[in-house]
């Protein structure tokens, strides 16, 4: 029976991950989809503009015409039936160009609005098939038993909670740096590669062009390395290893001063605990987001950040001195507030407390705490 149900999750396995390749192909497909419909509509806005010029300018041709029709009908007697022919063929043929120019911006602009209803329906394509795969990928997960280990010491209703929980995280940080590679290196890599094509081209027919575009090109690459290692770094911080929580927070506080120009004061009190790897990368993550969002919306001139260590318990403080908002708004509207939900939602993924004080025109405090289950107790 136990090689039956095996073999069954097996197959289930593998016609799932079929399917999460034919989501990644329609999700690819849309993306593909979206960009050319977003080049054509750039440039069909551009010819929407050209014809409503040249229509405002036949507008006037044919008003000017018009008048002068009936200027010769009412003054027949002083124009030859020669005269008379040509103005009102120039009146009508006036009339049949701002009519065919008239009917041409019609069509242009239901066609921006058919480019503008398709492109609508792509990017709504592309975020089920986003979700789509976050829940195939989960259901995989659950199948692989990736989680069964840390929920050994759980019962079966924890067990599924906190694996559901644990997934969710771990997906949603797949799909943060799958955006990031593809809104950032995929991009500028692409831009890269069309650069070098039209550089190859231009090679037998103006070295100088072409090495201005090297130059131009190997700073482009610089900063897409830049960008690679920045990822890197997002996935586990490096410092951590190196220097611990403490110090790999203290880095990058530094960096967050120099970049940000906002004052960063560290305060610690009692000593710094070994935690779980997991729990480390969580606690700076968290740190993270609460200084990103300082430096996106608080306008605040400086930031105190206080790390207390307990026995059993980690807690980090940041304080702003900006603009404040309405906390009870902000944690109801997660779709505008992204950063915070995320924050709680990842402090009670390890049990753990969230809360913010804010008053608007005095600063915000975010306040954390998780347990600090140890792992070779104290640092030296």
């Amino acid at each position: 029976m136990t090689d039956q149900l095996g073999e069954i999750i097996k197959k289930t396995l593998k016609a799932i991950e079929s399917g999460k390749e034919e989501i990644f192909y329609i999700a690819e497909t849309s993306r593909t989809e979206t960009q050319r419909l977003i080049n054509e509509l750039s440039q069909l806005k551009l010819d929407i503009k050209d014809i409503i010029s040249l229509v405002d300018s036949q507008e006037k041709i044919e008003r000017r015409m018009r008048q002068k029709l009936m200027e010769v009908n009412r003054l027949h007697e002083k124009y030859s039936q020669k005269e008379m022919m040509e103005t009102y063929s120039e009146a009508k043929d006036a009339q049949v160009k701002l009519q065919l120019l008239q009917q041409k911006e019609v069509e242009l602009r239901k066609r921006r609005d058919d480019l503008e209803r398709s492109l609508t329906q792509m990017e709504i394509t592309i975020e089920r098939a986003q979700n789509l795969m976050t829940q195939v990928s989960m259901a995989i997960s659950l199948l692989q038993g990736e989680v069964v280990e840390a929920l050994q010491s759980q019962n079966h209703g924890q067990k599924y909670e906190m694996g559901l929980r644990v997934i969710r995280a771990q997906e949603e940080e797949r799909r943060r740096v799958a955006r990031e590679i593809h809104d950032g290196p995929a991009q500028t890599l692409a831009n890269i590669v069309l650069r070098l094509e039209i550089a190859e081209k231009l090679l037998e027919l103006d070295s100088g062009r072409v090495k201005a575009e090297l130059k131009d090109l190997k700073n482009l690459v610089r900063a897409n390395l830049q960008d690679i290692r920045r990822i890197i770094f997002d996935l586990r911080p490096m410092a951590l290893d190196d220097l611990g929580i403490l110090g790999a927070i203290s880095n990058y506080l530094d960096n967050f001063q120099n970049n940000y120009r906002i004052k960063c004061q560290l305060r610690v009190e009692g000593e710094e605990r070994k935690l779980l790897p997991a729990m480390e990368v969580a606690l700076f993550r968290l740190v993270q987001e609460g200084m990103t969002n300082v430096a996106k919306h608080a306008h605040s001139p400086k930031v105190d950040v206080h790390l207390i260590f307990r026995d059993d318990w980690m807690i980090a403080r940041i304080r702003d001195y900006g603009k404040g908002f309405e906390v009870k708004s902000a944690m109801n509207t997660p779709g505008e507030h992204f950063g915070l939900v995320g924050m709680r939602e990842r402090v009670e993924m390890f049990s753990g407390h969230f809360r913010i004080q804010s008053i608007l025109g005095k600063g915000t405090l975010i306040e954390l705490s998780i347990p600090s289950s140890q792992e070779g107790g104290k640092t030296t």
